[in-house]
């Protein structure tokens, strides 16, 4: 894994996650362990990524 994993996500949090087909911009919504609920502006999308995938923007 990488070493720069976000570990103080908190829900409101504009969020940008690097997928492997694509980059998505967004709101956390949800927190947990090892994944984050992000929602896509205007609340588009409401997807669960992996927590490693996620970058304070």
């Amino acid at each position: 894994m990488d070493s720069a994993v976000e570990e103080d996500l908190d829900v409101y949090d504009t969020v940008k996650v690097d997928l492997s087909n694509a980059t998505l911009y967004g709101t956390v919504w949800q927190v947990d362990a090892d994944r984050v609920q992000v929602r896509g502006a205007g609340g588009d999308w409401l997807r669960w990524v992996e927590h490693w995938r996620v970058i304070v923007y």
